[in-house]
């Protein structure tokens, strides 16, 4: 019988470790409560995360630095545009030493700072934001001495690595009500690896994608009513293995698209 105690008595203190654990992963930041090891952390708010293109020229970029504990000396602020149509260098935009701090930027201005203009942003392309922390203990803090508990969390605000997407424009420049025509192609012959394309009709979304016992090619015939149309693919894994045509409803070939789209088809 105290052998069955024993075991009983292990197996719960088991239980309550791993219950413990869970909790501790449930609150990322609790490792920085431990004075001796403290991180220097700060929360990036921004006033929006996406717009569509035709927003862009007229829009602001604002965001407000802050610190959940009083350890940081300094924060340091970059960016960098992500597109299918180039690569940009990350330009540094700003130093912080008192928090709270707001920061406002045009797009006009930030795309300036790249050596473009607005008129070069399109569907897809996406406003990358760098930060570092400086601790007043002198340490460094990047995205990579957080786990993705904290820097993937949209709760946490993190200010270290955060977006601003440009979203997809819908279709114009077709009448878009009517049958379209999707051919969807994989040069590996295994399917889409996750991929699909989207469908947005008024919002309402269909996902369409090629199976693994579909393989090479996937066909589909889509009617689209009147309204408002959004196509956007969204990548999988093995993007070098993907294309796809597109035939609007008048029968022509809007468009071919791959290996490896890009986010939007327009």
């Amino acid at each position: 019988m105290k052998n069955i105690n024993k075991i009983i008595l292990g197996i719960l203190a088991v239980a309550l470790t791993i219950a413990s654990c869970e909790n501790e992963d449930k609150f990322p930041l609790s490792v920085h409560l431990d004075d001796a090891n403290k991180a220097a952390y700060v929360r990036a708010v921004v006033n929006q995360t996406v717009y569509l293109v035709e927003d862009v020229p007229d829009a602001t970029f604002e965001a407000t630095i802050d610190v959940p504990v009083d350890n940081v000396a300094q924060y340091d602020l970059s960016f960098t545009l992500i597109s299918g149509s180039g690569d940009y260098d990350t330009i540094p935009l700003n130093t912080i030493t008192e928090f709270p701090t707001s920061i406002s930027y045009t797009y006009a201005e930030l795309t300036g700072f790249l050596g473009i203009t607005t008129a070069d942003i399109g569907g897809g392309d996406l406003f990358q934001f760098i930060g570092t922390c400086i601790g007043k203990d002198g340490r460094f803090w990047t995205a990579s001495n957080f786990t993705g508990d904290v820097t993937g969390q949209v709760a946490q605000f993190n200010g270290f690595t955060f977006t601003v997407l440009v979203d997809c424009a819908p279709i114009t420049d077709v009448e878009t009500a009517g049958t379209w025509v999707a051919n969807l192609q994989d040069s590996y012959g295994d399917g889409w690896d996750g991929a699909f394309l989207t469908f947005s009709i008024d919002g309402s979304t269909t996902a369409y994608t090629i199976s693994a016992d579909q393989g090479f090619e996937a066909i589909y015939d889509i009617d689209v009513p009147a309204g408002v149309l959004e196509i956007f693919y969204t990548s999988g894994n093995f993007e070098g293995e993907h294309s796809f045509s597109l035939f609007s409803p008048d029968g022509a070939l809007y468009g071919e698209y791959g290996p490896a789209p890009g986010k939007c088809v327009n």
